[in-house]
């Protein structure tokens, strides 16, 4: 068992020896995997001390974000600028730190320094384009709002002004992320900073209960965004983002870890450049499969119309989905998926028979 000092000492040592040595030397393909198996490592040995399996698994999503993206069959074979390898390791430095941390106060500090890192890598000798900036100032703007929310919740004000609170929060936090709404495909590594922010939200949850219905009405608002603006376009992050969203809203206790876990394993997994999954892919054991069921059975014990709502989404992902496409995920990305869905669907079966509800 680490104590958590030690964890975040040993991630913030990570982070500067990674930031380091990518400066140094250029980032090979096998220092990167170097450094994010060493991430995985920390992740993992770090996370033991969790009561189960979700939220270890939880705990493991940013390194397995980088793990994917460094091994991705887009980064293979690439000598990638040193900024475009840094800033994925800096995101999921710092999403490690803040789900170590598990401060909810800290997040936005955090993510401030993701951004002031964003801002001096993109700042090249032709400077930000317009999509660059924009990008920033969604950042800017949710972390501004994130913050009075924050403040209006901790001034214990009352339940109409908590509420109000609770959306701010939430729906800043979501901004600064970029989701939804994150125009094109910008900034690599994106969906590591909803995998800082949504554990930490619901662990929030514990402390201030009106986070819960914040995340369930922002989670449809993602779900319908991506429906609206993406038609024709199969799962994209903004699906995921809707989803794990969804996932974070569900009450705690044993219900509401396994959801939650298996959504931000499958957004990240499945990376923004994917555009298409296989048609298998879509159903148990996979893992996006295992996703929605867990979401779905979860959403429907509370609040069976907003689960309505949200199976609604699928509906244009599905007749996007048969047929192969560029984005077509290899059959070691596929492979991947339905390893982790099997052990995803192993912790819900233990969970039952265990006579825990989940």
């Amino acid at each position: 068992m680490m104590a958590p000092p030690l964890y975040a000492s040993l991630l913030g040592g990570w982070l500067v020896l990674a930031q380091t040595a990518l400066l140094v030397t250029g980032g090979t393909l096998a220092l990167r995997g170097l450094l994010a198996v060493v991430l995985l490592v920390l992740c993992g040995v770090g996370s033991a001390h969790f009561p189960d399996m979700a939220r270890i698994m939880t705990g493991c999503g940013p390194a397995l974000a980088l793990c994917v993206w460094v091994f991705g069959p887009s980064r293979a074979g690439e000598n990638a600028s040193r900024g475009g390898d840094m800033l994925p390791f800096f995101l999921s430095g710092i999403a490690a730190l803040a789900m170590a941390l598990g401060r909810c106060d800290l997040l936005v500090a955090l993510l401030g320094c993701g951004l002031v890192a964003r801002l001096g890598l993109a700042i090249g000798p032709r400077g930000l384009d317009r999509d660059g900036w924009q990008v920033l100032r969604m950042g800017l703007g949710g972390l501004l709002v994130a913050q009075g929310g924050l403040f209006v919740l901790q001034a214990d004000w009352g339940h109409m002004q908590d509420q109000a609170g609770a959306i701010l929060l939430v729906g800043g936090l979501l901004l600064a992320c970029g989701v939804p709404g994150r125009p094109g495909m910008v900034a690599p590594g994106w969906n590591m900073e909803a995998l800082a922010v949504l554990p930490v939200v619901a662990q929030a949850a514990r402390i201030w209960p009106v986070l819960l219905p914040a995340l369930t009405f922002m989670g449809c608002v993602c779900l319908s965004w991506a429906v609206l603006s993406r038609r024709g376009r199969s799962f994209l992050g903004d699906y995921w983002a809707g989803w794990a969203v969804l996932a974070a809203g569900l009450p705690g206790g044993g219900m509401g870890g396994l959801p939650l876990a298996a959504s931000l394993l499958a957004m990240a997994c499945v990376t923004p450049s994917d555009g298409r999954l296989p048609w298998a892919m879509l159903w148990p054991p996979a893992l996006p499969g295992m996703a929605i069921v867990l979401v779905l059975v979860g959403e429907m014990g509370n609040m069976p119309p907003v689960a309505l709502l949200a199976g609604a989404s699928l509906w244009p992902v599905m007749a996007a989905c048969p047929g192969a496409g560029p984005g077509r995920p290899s059959w070691a990305r596929a492979a991947l998926l339905l390893a982790i869905g099997c052990v995803v669907l192993a912790c819900a079966g233990y969970d039952q028979m265990g006579g825990g509800s989940w």
